[in-house]
């Protein structure tokens, strides 16, 4: 609908879904690039009857809606001013200079209806079939234009470039890295937390911390040793995204009182993220005894998510043999948690109100805990004197 309505000579798919097609990975956005200015793009698509929304209007991109999925449609464009986060943009109808502009080589790959693929920079094809995630022209100049290109770097290099990394990009970004304190929380979380989601992730991140980008976020060196541990004993179950990318994030930018600022000082975190940052970065692993009764506690405390996310941090650490934590991860999955057997209206039948109602409460919980939580509702009633 899009090509026929805009012309099949001045639109083409670009980026992304053409370097997945491709690769014969999973397309998840289709992005088209035309040589027609995007008031010309509103009406054509007006006139066919497609509704289009100015996503992007100032950056030349509109989008159409077809079934309720959106088509991002841009203008062939020139960057003429950047300064690192922004950009002003000239529109054009240069397809060359167009490609010359975006971030590698293998993303610079545009294709027609049937799928004749044009490569305007003639490298682009050739880094993509040998998996070379490579800068268009000088690397130190794309990363300049736009610092996210330093995170996205190392994310295209590993998913797309086989965990390898072209040594001209790498030096750059070494060159760069003060430049992602100028990027949004936004814009670095997006893409940090598909490199850290990934199974591979300690590679990248490890080079990462080699070319000061994560020092550059976190102001600290982290253990990749102990990264590798937690991505690995996480590779045995099955988790939420949450739990893998703040037990990994965790490792990266440290535990600690300063934790939750630090993080939050480069980062977006999720709502369900935030309090489990607050829980674990806190945890002093290093001080506690870890045995059954330990895992029960925190099962009665934080739940089974929390208890199995403190697991795998103890074992990450170095705390924890690869063995007890495969029990205590049973323990956590299979076990029933505890419930604390007395309740208010079992004290207020004995006269109990008020603060003094609470004092008992909490007293008789604390004797709950010290009993490894095996005293029964008669036990601790009769602790109770009848008000």
């Amino acid at each position: 609908m899009i090509f026929r309505a805009l012309g099949e000579n001045h639109v083409r798919f670009v980026g992304g879904c053409v370097r997945n097609a491709l690769l014969g990975e999973p397309i998840r956005d289709i992005d088209l690039a035309t040589t027609l200015f995007p008031q010309n793009v509103t009406d054509r698509l007006s006139k066919n009857g497609i509704k289009s929304i100015p996503t992007g209007i100032d950056h030349g991109t509109v989008s159409a809606l077809i079934h309720g999925k959106a088509f991002e449609i841009t203008t062939l464009r020139i960057d003429k001013i950047t300064d690192g986060r922004r950009a002003k943009v000239e529109f054009s109808n240069d397809w060359e200079g167009d490609a010359r502009r975006r971030d590698f080589t293998m993303n610079a790959l545009y294709a027609d209806l049937d799928g004749h693929v044009y490569d305007p920079l003639g490298v682009g094809l050739a880094d993509l079939e040998k998996r070379k995630v490579r800068f268009v022209g000088d690397p130190d100049l794309r990363i300049r234009e736009d610092y996210l290109r330093f995170l996205r770097f190392f994310r295209f290099s590993l998913f797309y470039g086989k965990g390898k990394f072209d040594r001209q990009g790498y030096d750059a970004c070494g060159r760069h890295a003060a430049g992602l304190k100028k990027l949004s929380r936004e814009r670095i979380t997006q893409e940090l937390t598909k490199i850290i989601l990934h199974p591979d992730c300690p590679k990248a991140l490890d080079k990462m911390r080699q070319a000061k980008g994560l020092a550059s976020l976190f102001g600290r060196k982290f253990d990749v040793v102990a990264l590798k541990r937690l991505v690995d004993c996480q590779a045995e179950q099955t988790y939420g995204e949450d739990h893998l990318f703040v037990t990994r994030l965790l490792v990266v930018s440290g535990f600690g009182s300063q934790v939750e600022k630090r993080i939050d000082k480069w980062l977006v975190l999720k709502k369900k993220q935030r309090p489990l940052v607050g829980v674990l970065g806190s945890f002093r692993i290093n001080t506690i005894r870890i045995d059954t009764g330990r895992v029960t506690r925190w099962m009665v405390e934080d739940g089974r998510d929390l208890a199995l996310m403190r697991l795998d941090l103890c074992y990450a650490l170095g705390h924890l043999s690869r063995a007890l934590h495969h029990k205590f991860s049973v323990q956590i999955s299979q076990d029933a948690i505890p419930v604390f057997p007395v309740g208010a209206a079992d004290l207020m039948s004995l006269g109990y109100r008020g603060r003094a109602l609470g004092e008992c409460l909490r007293d008789l919980h604390r004797v709950w805990t010290r009993s490894g939580f095996t005293a029964d509702r008669q036990v601790l009633l009769g602790k109770v004197i009848p008000k």
